[in-house]
């Protein structure tokens, strides 16, 4: 990896003359033909496919340095506390010791709900409280298949009775996670009975939690044939996580019933069965979740959210009553028409003025255009600018297929190391999990030019063909240098030389990669 010019920060000036003069940034998708798709479950291979799973492990510039829960499907979001020198990822209803990455363990099987709602978590340490607290999601199921043959709700009259009809909490759950070896529920928050439930949320430790959530079925707007309503942003008091108290609520104007006129002018609106075959259909509303990289007590103002095919928004919390939206970057069109184009916003990179965002592939078999992943330069919060795309994924010297569409599954990124986690994030060095690509590293030093330099793909696990993700999470302990990818075969502990030397051992967390973030933390 070069190591000059590692972190400056060029005038926005000069990012933009580099972006026209060869930084990358192709507005071009991926020549390869969409397929015909005939249900969200069916299978679509091409000519091309493979017709077996591929087992072999692929691997440059990496090592593996534990593999976690081998032959587990452990594909879900990761989290991380800390107790001393003791270091604990949280995932899937579990708590994994990883302190000594010698022999990690499984130190609490069970400890905490686990539902698919369940594994979207947060943990963090809340100083007034002086306890870690837990946050799950909670919600039905994101997509309701009634038969085989169905694709949701535009071929089945009673896709969205069944939806309405699932039973539970829609909302969030709080658990003291102090004492990891017996996690204890605090309490349920609802954000709607006829609503969503929650997705993909976000929780600091302070007084506020982040949720992605539609809280009434009013939300209809949602073009998608596997989701019944559009999500916005739930700001929820949770200073007494006993009794959380909705604060605000912020969505895409036009996503709600009444809200026709602002809707028709969206780009997407008019993409809905019979103009586009219901697999086809964009994702619409917060997949989530707003990050909030300062806390708003602590003078943090401004939210970060990736809303589908309505791209990124920049949301101004300064008063958390009344969010305000300051910008927003909508891809060109062609990139939001399939899929969930804008998934996750990675805020990294905030010191130097920049986030990434990705989206989410939904179909196999490239059955959508191809989703890149963006650097957009966010200096000018009102207008931000695209300055790169990051390198498309190409298969490892001997793989039994010369292009990712072939090999059976989803690929497209997914998302990027969490922003909560050990240590400081690096400037030069970025992560994103790839579904069935796998992990893929990348040297960031120069954000016009973000250059792929490490992969690993481990073996396909017995997963249908339609919902294949091989590595769906990804989590950096940055001050001990290791990465974690979260397979359906398992986790596996990594370590990639541009990153650093891995520290194995036991060792106390200095510092955070958040200002404030688990402050006061045992």
């Amino acid at each position: 990896m070069k190591k000059k010019n590692k972190t400056s920060k060029p005038s926005r000036r000069e990012f933009l003359n580099q972006a026209v003069t060869g930084a990358g940034l192709a507005l071009a998708g991926s020549a390869l033909p969409a397929w015909a798709q005939q249900g969200l479950k069916s299978k679509t291979p091409t000519p091309q496919s493979i017709t077996y799973l591929d087992r072999r492990t692929y691997v440059h510039n990496m090592e593996v340095l534990a593999h976690i829960l081998p032959g587990e499907v452990r594909t879900d979001k990761l989290q991380m506390m800390s107790i001393g020198d003791r270091r604990y990822l949280l995932q899937k209803g579990d708590v994994i010791d990883v302190s000594n990455l010698r022999k990690p363990a499984l130190y609490n099987r069970h400890g905490f709900e686990e539902t698919r709602f369940g594994a979207q978590l947060q943990v963090a340490y809340n100083k007034n409280l002086k306890k870690w607290i837990l946050m799950t999601g909670a919600g039905p199921t994101g997509a309701v298949v009634v038969s085989e043959e169905s694709t949701g709700k535009y071929d089945n009259p009673n896709w969205l009775e069944a939806y309405r009809k699932i039973k539970g909490l829609r909302g969030v759950r709080f658990y003291d996670a102090t004492d990891p070896s017996k996690i204890v529920l605090l309490s349920e928050f609802s954000t709607g009975a006829t609503g969503s439930g929650t997705h993909r949320n976000y929780y600091d430790g302070g007084k506020y939690a982040y949720l992605d959530t539609a809280p009434d079925d009013t939300f209809i707007h949602q073009p998608n044939a596997g989701r019944p309503l559009a999500n916005g942003n739930m700001i929820v008091d949770v200073s007494d996580p006993t009794h959380a108290k909705e604060v605000s609520m912020w969505w895409v104007p036009g996503s709600r019933k009444g809200e026709e006129a602002q809707y028709a002018e969206w780009m997407w609106s008019k993409l809905v069965p019979p103009a586009v075959p219901p697999d086809q259909t964009p994702f619409a509303g917060l997949h989530g979740p707003v990050y909030v990289p300062k806390k708003l007590e602590d003078g943090g103002n401004r939210g970060y959210g990736a809303f589908g095919c309505n791209g990124m928004r920049i949301l101004d919390l300064s008063d958390p009553t009344s969010q305000k939206e300051i910008g927003k970057f909508e891809p060109p069109p062609q990139y939001s028409r399939t899929g969930v184009a804008f998934h996750t916003i990675y805020c990294g990179f905030l010191d130097r003025g920049f986030v990434t965002a990705n989206g989410e592939t939904l179909n196999a078999d490239c059955n959508q255009i191809f989703l890149p992943i963006w650097m957009i330069d966010i200096r000018d919060e009102e207008h931000p600018v695209p300055v790169a795309q990051f390198p498309r994924p190409v298969p490892p010297p001997g793989a039994p297929y010369d292009d990712f569409c072939f090999k059976r599954g989803r690929f497209g990124a997914h998302n990027p190391p969490h922003l909560k986690a050990p240590g400081r994030p690096r400037q030069d060095f970025m992560a994103f999990s790839y579904f069935i690509a796998g992990l893929r590293c990348y040297d960031v030093g120069n954000l016009t030019r973000p250059e792929e330099i490490a992969y690993f793909i481990p073996p396909q696990g017995d997963v249908p063909y339609g919902w294949g993700r091989t590595v769906s999470n990804v989590f950096i302990e940055w001050d001990r240098n290791v990465i974690y990818a979260a397979a359906d075969t398992g986790i596996y502990a990594l370590s990639c030389p541009e990153l650093g030397k891995p520290v194995l051992d036991p060792m106390v967390v200095s510092e955070w990669s958040l200002p404030g973030l688990n402050e006061g933390a045992p």
